[in-house]
């Protein structure tokens, strides 16, 4: 099973809002609602690809067969099989 971390896109959100929301012309020259703005965006994509990234992933193989009786018409009998296969 993996954990996804999420401490580390979260941070970077918050420290993109308090740039962009509450800091105003603190250095002079600089944009920090710009560099908020992107911090915020840079989060939520790590955020994001984070979670794709460590979704879980299984192959299902399913085989079925059907096997004619001598018996007649009513005659024979099915087997199914499924296989999963966890990919790490």
């Amino acid at each position: 099973m993996r954990v996804v971390n999420i401490g580390g896109p979260i941070t970077l959100g918050v420290i993109g809002a308090i740039l962009y929301f509450a800091l105003t012309n603190v250095i002079e020259g600089v944009d920090t609602q710009m560099i908020g703005l992107i911090l915020m965006v840079a989060a939520v994509l790590w955020l994001v690809l984070g979670l794709v990234a460590n979704r879980p992933r299984t192959a299902v193989t399913s085989e079925r067969t059907h096997v004619e009786g001598t018996g007649g018409a009513a005659g024979g009998k099915s087997v199914e099989r499924e296989v999963r296969r966890d990919e790490v």
